[in-house]
């Protein structure tokens, strides 16, 4: 069962060499992980299993290549919502949730109440996917957008 944040589970220094090495390379095998940290492989995999259990590691999945996949542009829109009845509020997040050029979103304090970080295949599609779709969801009463013009740092993962 995961452990629940205010109730962070122990890492010791072995299990943050294995975090460390999955976040650097998700398709290691238990042999190169093993030895990488210095460990022998049967151990290994179940401190690994230990923390997929935990819910410390949470899953697997491949990096993409944005441009590659044609997605020429990236940007964050900052979603001002208006004060209403909350029926809408799960009508909206249900909505961001299906479209798939929405990357991720959370809910925020401060300026703004959503952040959303979109991708396009230009600048045309994403001023179609904000005017059309995203301005248009039910408790949207503003939105500006960021267009990224250079990643300095990528998401590396979570320190540990």
């Amino acid at each position: 069962m995961p452990h629940h944040p205010a109730n962070p589970p122990r890492l010791d220094e072995t299990d943050r060499r294995i975090l460390r090495a999955l976040q650097r390379n998700g398709r290691i095998t238990n042999a190169a992980l093993s030895e990488e940290i210095g460990m022998a492989a049967s151990p290994c995999l179940r401190r690994l299993k230990a923390l997929e259990e935990d819910g410390i590691i949470a899953g697997y999945r491949a990096e993409l290549n944005r441009r590659a996949l044609g997605h020429g542009v990236e940007a964050y829109a900052f979603v001002k919502l208006s004060q209403s009845d909350p029926d809408w509020r799960t009508r909206l997040v249900e909505k961001l949730k299906s479209f798939e050029e929405v990357i991720s979103c959370q809910a925020m304090t401060g300026e703004c109440d959503l952040l959303v970080h979109i991708v396009a295949d230009d600048i045309e599609a994403y001023g179609e996917f904000a005017m059309q779709r995203l301005l248009t969801l039910p408790g949207v009463a503003d939105m500006r957008s960021s267009f990224v013009l250079a990643t300095i740092k990528a998401d590396e993962g979570w320190p540990v």
